[in-house]
């Protein structure tokens, strides 16, 4: 099964310093299973600030993981109450994140769903900020 679908993606970084940045993103992709998850892939754009990247999310039960390859290069896996370490790659150089997922709420099947991910952000161990993501796939009408 891959079916192909619309996705539409909204972020909220509140940043350390107070600050608030949101983006939004409307894009085409694809969305398979793959055992127990289903698998959501798509090319981001020069909107995001990661052209020549194709991001995947892999949704669980439980936990989404995030995986982006290209120009930038990392994975992020969210779980509630735990905190994962992972290398942030980009052409000017890596930093390391810790990311604390506080809550993951998925909605998903066959013809896709929402997820809505709140998480703690640190850059090298330092408070980077609270941030929300929010993700809907549905199916592209022909």
């Amino acid at each position: 099964m891959e079916k192909q679908v619309l996705i539409t993606v909204n972020s909220v970084i509140d940043d350390a310093s107070g600050g608030k940045d949101h983006m939004s993103l409307i894009t085409e992709g694809t969305l398979t299973k793959e055992n127990d998850c289903y698998v959501v892939k798509y090319e981001e754009s020069e909107i995001t600030g990661l052209n020549g990247t194709t991001t995947t999310l892999k949704v669980a039960k439980d936990s989404v993981t995030l995986i982006r390859h290209g120009n930038v290069d990392a994975m992020m896996l969210f779980e509630v109450g735990k905190t994962h370490l992972t290398d942030y790659a980009t052409q000017y150089g890596s930093v390391i994140l810790g990311i604390t997922a506080r809550n993951v709420d998925i909605d998903f099947n066959e013809s896709g769903g929402n997820i809505k991910v709140d998480y703690i952000l640190e850059y090298n161990r330092s408070f980077g900020g609270r941030n929300s993501l929010f993700v809907s796939v549905s199916e592209k009408k022909n």
